[in-house]
């Protein structure tokens, strides 16, 4: 998962080691602060293509994401709102529900980061210009890259008129229900997503606390250091603030469906398997000091010996094993519940014992656990849209309202010998252009999982010790968001349509409410 590994407890190595790798020149060029406003900049740009590309592929990202323009009026006067920011018809306060159109979404906020990134990039380029990489100007005008920052906080939740108003209105609505959440108010599927980006930024919320501490106290030219004090824990306190939000959020679900629903408890159980890597990953700091002195060394004797395993650490073996219980737990959420792909199924790679030829259930260990993890088995394959819950997947060809004219297809009567090769682990209604999609994302997933690995390989510690190798690993994780989010909003396309048949006795569809996004 995207959580930090155990901090190193060395001192700087050697000059000798590496010295291709020059820590204070990417530092000096790319300060923490930048790189925590530019990984937000990238976000940006991503969500955007992401409704780009979902629009482009014919879904409608407006239905999907469930936005609304009823309720903007508590936050944006109607009279700011542009043409092009709310469609062709103009929202209306007493319509029981109206939606921008699915065409408008990427357009403000290509424009939004279009102005972030002219605000940021000037504010980058001036500050090299005018400290010239010198450490001392650096920290003399620190005060500059503070500026910016605010800057950029003011013109996302500033209520001013213009570019995006919509955009921006929905976004301050949306972080308020994820922060002080209603227990009676829906939990829309907008907000899951948000809150589920924001687990992306766990490493990043981190690094901006550091960057504060840096602007207001210095030390901005020293890159991405461990705080000490009561910093130290503040910066706990903020890696694990998306997935408390996210926890919480899953536990709100499960109750207001009267705790009918057990999907919610287990992506809840998912959330919280991070805290363990997250508090074990903070409590490394004592197993160098402690493994040196059983043998010993000085931690910094221990240090040139590029002493990187402390499998016999006790401290360290717990963390390994919360690492990896976490990041397959995850993964097979991300595939089997958030995409709802069958890779991970057991009847996908085990062939199906047929119990009727005996008229007996399987009753061995591959029949107990083909029963416990197939879709039709546990109830925590269905999904709940909060506060209604919509039917399980049946897997059968949907009508296509909202969704492409003509979606891939999927089956075992497939006239295709070449599509059926490729459904293998897949469902039979996908609506990506091409199935291998699904295979090369749910690929980069496990592999993108599974990064923490390159820290336990002694050869290669040092792509992620560096500030670059951090650096570049925040970013794939946003990228890996960015592929989860394709396949996250298309498996909801298929269940929505499956789901919109279903309708209360006035003909109402169930999750057609009168407040949202």
């Amino acid at each position: 998962m995207d959580i930090d590994s155990p901090p190193a407890a060395f001192p700087d190595p050697p000059a000798s080691h590496h010295t291709h790798l020059n820590l204070p020149s990417f530092s000096a060029s790319f300060p923490l602060p930048f790189r925590v406003l530019f990984l937000v900049g990238l976000a940006q740009l991503l969500w955007a293509s992401n409704l780009h590309i979902l629009y482009l592929l014919g879904l409608d990202t407006s239905w999907i994401l469930d936005f609304r323009d009823t309720v903007a009026v508590e936050d944006v006067p109607l009279h700011a709102l542009s043409a092009e920011d709310v469609g062709d018809e103009p929202p209306q306060r007493e319509s029981p529900i109206s939606r921008p159109e699915s065409k408008t979404l990427h357009r403000s906020l290509y424009k939004l980061f279009a102005i972030y990134t002219a605000w940021v990039g000037s504010g980058w380029l001036i500050f090299r210009s005018v400290t010239g990489a010198d450490q001392q100007a650096m920290e003399n005008f620190r005060w500059f890259v503070g500026l910016v920052a605010i800057g950029a906080i003011l013109g996302a939740f500033a209520p001013w008129d213009g570019i995006g108003i919509r955009d921006r209105a929905a976004l301050k609505r949306a972080v308020r229900r994820i922060f002080l959440p209603s227990l009676a108010a829906p939990i829309f599927f907008s907000d899951v997503i948000l809150a589920d980006i924001f687990t992306s930024f766990a490493k990043v919320l981190g690094d901006l606390w550091i960057s504060s501490c840096q602007i207001l106290q210095g030390g901005i030219t020293r890159g991405r250091v461990a705080q000490t004090g009561f910093s130290r824990y503040f910066t706990l306190v903020m890696v694990c603030l998306p997935y408390i939000l996210r926890f919480r959020q899953c536990v709100l679900e499960s109750y207001q469906s009267g705790w009918t629903s057990t999907r919610p408890l287990f992506n809840a159980l998912k959330y919280f398997s991070a805290f363990p890597v997250i508090i074990l990953s903070a409590a490394q700091k004592s197993v160098a000091v402690d493994v040196a002195a059983s043998k010993g060394l000085t931690v910094q004797q221990l240090a040139e010996m590029d002493e990187r395993w402390f499998g016999e650490h006790r401290l360290f073996r717990l963390w390994l094993l919360a690492v990896v219980v976490n990041s397959m737990y995850s993964f097979w959420w991300d595939v089997q519940m958030d995409w709802g792909l069958a890779l991970c199924d057991v009847d996908t790679w085990i062939p199906k014992k047929d119990s009727r030829t005996s008229g007996r259930p399987d009753l061995s260990l591959l029949g107990r656990i083909r029963r416990l993890f197939s879709r039709g088995g546990p109830s925590i394959s269905e999904h709940q849209r909060s506060p209604y819950p919509t039917p399980s997947p049946s897997f059968t060809q949907l009508p296509q309202p909202g969704l492409p004219t003509s979606p891939v297809t999927l089956s075992s009567s497939s006239s295709s010998s070449k599509l059926a090769f490729f459904a293998f682990g897949l469902r039979p209604t996908l609506l990506l252009p091409d199935p291998l999609v699904y295979h090369l994302f749910a690929l980069i997933d496990l592999v993108l999982r599974f990064t923490w690995s390159l820290k336990l390989s002694s050869h290669l510690h040092t792509i992620s010790e560096i500030e670059s190798g951090v650096f570049m690993m925040e970013a794939l994780e946003l990228i890996r968001r960015w592929m989860w989010v394709f396949i996250r909003m298309e498996w909801e396309a298929v269940k929505m349509t499956e789901a919109r048949r279903a309708k209360d006795s006035n003909g109402a569809v169930l999750w057609e409410q009168k407040d949202g996004p």
